[in-house]
């Protein structure tokens, strides 16, 4: 796979992702890669210690099964504003739903088959099922005022994109741990 593009952002591009986020501005400078840096490596180990536990599998439909997690397949490309969602973790229902419309052109997109396809969209969706169950929330690592009044503070929010950073990084990781399968 010589001529293959990883098709999610890699470490190189995670400071670009924190960019996008509706917080960035209210991030200082000098906070920037450090919170991007601990978000991506959050991903990584936990992708190395999920690796480990499930003794190098690499197919997540079983992974989530095997994490008391049901796995809902919907054959439709789902776009909702605008937007296209590959898939769907429901923390407080246990469920992953799966795009396969969505997913497929997405494959298409980035030359991969289907159960690659699959598995790297899964792996995304799982890290979110971890943040909820174990890792934490790795969008509430860092918080920023939600209003601010002159030097008066109101309310704390996270940042959305430092989650996705992990998720990002995590299935990375776990990609290259496969050894790209």
């Amino acid at each position: 796979m010589a001529d293959f593009t990883f098709p999610f952002p890699g470490r190189e591009l995670a400071d670009q992702e924190l960019s996008y986020d509706l917080c960035y501005k209210r991030i200082p400078q000098e906070d920037r890669s450090a919170i991007v840096e601990r978000a991506w490596q959050k991903g990584c180990r936990a992708a190395r210690r999920t690796y480990e536990k499930f003794g190098g599998s690499t197919d997540f439909k079983r992974i989530i099964r095997e994490s008391g997690l049901e796995l809902i397949e919907k054959d439709i490309d789902y776009v909702s504003g605008g937007q296209r969602y590959f898939s769907d973790y429901v923390s407080g229902q246990k469920t992953v739903t799966l795009y396969l419309g969505s997913v497929r052109l997405w494959a298409q997109s980035n030359s991969l088959d289907l159960p690659t396809a699959e598995n790297l969209i899964l792996s995304h969706e799982y890290f979110h099922f971890l943040e909820m169950n174990g890792l934490g929330q790795t969008s509430k690592e860092y918080q920023v005022p939600m209003l601010k009044l002159g030097s008066v503070k109101i309310g704390r929010t996270g940042i959305h994109a430092l989650s996705e950073i992990g998720a990002h990084a995590f299935a990375r990781t776990y990609y290259e741990l496969a050894g790209g399968k």
